[in-house]
């Protein structure tokens, strides 16, 4: 009798320390370690190619329909892939970064396949998820991702603008600690019209007082917006003298050095710029070499004017 009981709570055991891939295939509730243990681990940075999208990893479970319910979201990919024939989910990477659990999920549908990079706490509770990779029979675009080491989000969006014409842009997100993305910086190589400077940060946030585009003739702009702190600001300078034939470009991180002055210094060069606001203006001028990033001939420096935000042009038509 005793032997008996003896191999019954051995079995019981056995059985109660299943894979959590085992664990997946049945009907029971998964714990979040169960969860992760799903998702093979990945060393950083981490890249996902829209060409390597379409087909579910060999080594590797289906995610059932409950188990994305009881995690992240039922959902998740319903907006990209509309109608009856509902994706299968592959669990692709999983990333731990502080309080932030970070999950990669591939869905591949008939005619199209995604990524998304969902996001939750280190407690498991959903926060997020952001279409990161795409591809589609009758798509022009498609999109592909990249998690560096310092989890930097970057989604790069290739556009075909004709049989041998495409175009590239580039958008970096940092995580916040609710999960959400806030964009830091946009590039791309798209086609802008005659006269018209593309510029990759002005659609985010300029609350600081000093925040604002500031212009000295059609093609010559500083762009400035908030920083991810008080103490620091993004920026955007491009010109473009002496007919074209001198052009000069650079984007960064800039630091106030005082109530109306702030600094910038490149990390792989001796490159530095010397900001001077007024109300008005502001003034740069270059405080290290920056031939890199300009023109022989021509440096860093002169005085902008700041222009009118949309919100001050409707208020003096009032």
């Amino acid at each position: 009798m005793n032997r008996l009981l003896v191999l019954l709570l051995g079995v019981g055991i056995l059985a109660g320390c299943g894979s959590g891939k085992d664990r997946a295939n049945g009907d029971n509730p998964l714990t979040f370690e169960d969860f992760e243990a799903l998702f093979p681990e990945k060393e950083l940075p981490y890249r996902l190619m829209a060409d390597s999208l379409g087909q579910g990893p060999t080594d590797t479970v289906v995610l059932k329909p409950a188990v994305l319910q009881q995690f992240l979201a039922d959902t998740i990919a319903a907006a990209d892939f509309p109608g009856k024939a509902a994706p299968r989910f592959f669990p692709l990477a999983h990333f731990e970064s502080g309080d932030l659990h970070y999950f990669v999920v591939q869905a591949v549908g008939k005619s199209r396949a995604a990524a998304y990079l969902c996001l939750t706490d280190k407690e498991g509770r959903y926060l997020n998820r952001v279409l990161v990779a795409w591809k589609a029979a009758n798509s022009k675009d498609q999109l592909s991702f990249t998690l560096d080491s310092k989890y930097l989000v970057k989604i790069s969006t290739e556009m075909r603008l004709g049989p041998s014409h495409t175009a590239l842009k580039e958008d970096f997100y940092m995580a916040r600690p609710d999960g959400q993305l806030t964009l830091i910086m946009t590039n791309s190589n798209g086609p802008t019209m005659p006269g018209q400077i593309f510029n990759p940060i002005d659609t985010l946030p300029g609350r600081h007082k000093f925040s604002a585009n500031y212009t000295s003739g059609d093609l010559n702009i500083i762009s400035i917006r908030d920083g991810p702190d008080p103490k620091t600001f993004l920026f955007f300078i491009s010109f473009s003298r002496e007919n074209g034939s001198c052009k000069g470009e650079l984007s960064g991180t800039g630091h106030f050095t005082g109530s109306n002055r702030g600094e910038y210094k490149d990390k792989e060069s001796s490159c530095g710029i010397a900001f001077q606001f007024s109300s008005r203006r502001v003034s740069i001028r270059e405080i290290g070499g920056c031939g890199a990033y300009r023109g022989i001939k021509c440096l860093f420096e002169g005085s902008f004017t700041r222009e009118k935000s949309k919100d001050q042009d409707r208020s003096s038509a009032r």
